[in-house]
């Protein structure tokens, strides 16, 4: 593949992408960085960070010429997958859209920002790192021919319970998670027993059964759960109130009883 054609069959791409086609031409390294200099000088480029380049294609706004921000998202880390609310929406369960994306990855990739779009960096859960770093729980998709790396469902639900402060709180969380019809619940329940956190296990299992009829549930996973929950109440979310749900040893804001079936208080 030459340069050119490279170019115009990448609407995103990353130095290292554009580095492999140099090298199996047999070019020097510093190829590389004159050919990037030079389409950034005609206008053909837009460095979006250091190391990352979005094509840039003369066409109006209204046709799109903006980059997709979650393929973007997942070039932001040699190992970037979009994660949390980011990986809801690619996932197609979202149930709003936000201007800050997020990512995981294991460097030390920092914040930054493109068209009004913080993209924002997190750190795995430490379990992870001896598990492959995460992988097992990481797919690749397709964003209208751009692949990207985006947690798996099963994680993507997990980690939003986990974390709602990082899915715009757990009213947006709770709406979204309840649009998933299926779930791999081995994967799940792999996912939530390798991160080891009672609090986590109380989050799941009561989500699982509030949807025990829709993604059925075996019973006997719900009492595997249960039997790992915490001793003392934890929260859904701290800053909110609630009630408690005895049997997961969870404080369930009132919306969610209301919305995940009064039949789990």
């Amino acid at each position: 593949m030459t340069p050119a054609v490279f170019l115009a069959t990448h609407r995103l791409f990353t130095r290292d992408e554009f580095a492999v086609v140099v090298r199996s031409r047999g070019r020097a390294e510093a190829t590389v960085d004159s050919h990037l200099a030079r389409w950034r000088r005609q206008g053909r480029i837009t460095r979006i960070k250091r190391g990352v380049f979005a094509r840039v294609d003369p066409r109006p706004a209204a046709e799109g010429a903006s980059p997709d921000f979650i393929a973007l998202a997942s070039r932001m880390a040699p190992d970037a997958a979009v994660a949390y609310h980011t990986a809801l929406e690619a996932h197609g369960h979202a149930l709003s859209v936000f201007e800050r994306l997020t990512f995981v990855t294991w460097t030390k990739a920092k914040p930054s920002s493109f068209q009004r779009r913080r993209f924002v960096p997190v750190r795995p859960p430490s379990p992870l790192l001896a598990a492959n770093r995460g992988e097992p729980w990481i797919e690749r998709a397709d964003r209208a021919g751009i692949e990207i790396r985006v947690t798996t469902l099963e994680r993507t639900v997990a980690d939003v319970l986990a974390r709602p402060d990082l899915a715009g709180g757990i009213d947006e969380v709770w709406r979204s998670v309840f649009s998933v019809t299926a779930l791999d619940l081995g994967a799940l329940e792999e996912y939530v027993t390798l991160l080891g956190s009672g609090t986590l296990v109380a989050k799941v299992g009561f989500f699982l059964e509030a949807r025990r009829e829709e993604l059925v549930v075996p019973a006997p996973l719900l009492e595997r759960l249960r039997a790992r929950v915490p001793r003392g109440p934890v929260f859904m979310e701290r800053s909110r109130g609630g009630r408690l749900v005895a049997r997961w040893a969870l404080i369930v804001p009132f919306g969610q009883l209301r919305s995940g079936g009064e039949h789990a208080a």
